[in-house]
C-alpha cells in the first residue's frame, strides 16, 4: 500500500517543480529578450544589469503574492499567473526604457 502513495506524491512534486520553472521563465524571459534586442543593436552592456532586474522582479512578485494571500483573495492560481505576467512585462518595459534613456547619444 505504501508504494501506491509514493508515485502520486512524486508526480505532484514533479508538477510543482515544472510549474515553478515555467513561472520563473515567464518572469525573467521578457527582460532577457529586451536585453538581447538591445545587445543586437549595439548596447554591449545590456546583459550586465539583468541580475539586479531579475532579483527585483522576484522580490516584487513574491511580495505581491504574499499580500494577495494575506488579503484572502479567491482563486490564488489566477492571482499568481496575473502577478507573474504583470511584473514580468512591467519589469521588461522599465528595463528597456531605462537602458534606452541611459544610452549615450
Amino acid at each position: 500500500m505504501a508504494d501506491m502513495v509514493r508515485p502520486s506524491s512524486m508526480h505532484r512534486l514533479i508538477a510543482a517543480c515544472i510549474a515553478i520553472a515555467v513561472l520563473f521563465c515567464i518572469l525573467c524571459g521578457p527582460a532577457w529578450y529586451v536585453a538581447l534586442r538591445l545587445w543586437r543593436r549595439g548596447d554591449l552592456g545590456a546583459f550586465r544589469p539583468l541580475r539586479a532586474v531579475w532579483v527585483a522582479q522576484v522580490v516584487l512578485a513574491c511580495g505581491l503574492l504574499f499580500a494577495f494571500d494575506t488579503a484572502g483573495l479567491p482563486d490564488p492560481a489566477a492571482w499568481i499567473a496575473a502577478t507573474v505576467a504583470g511584473v514580468s512585462l512591467g519589469g521588461a518595459a522599465l528595463f528597456g526604457a531605462w537602458r534606452l534613456v541611459r544610452r549615450p547619444a
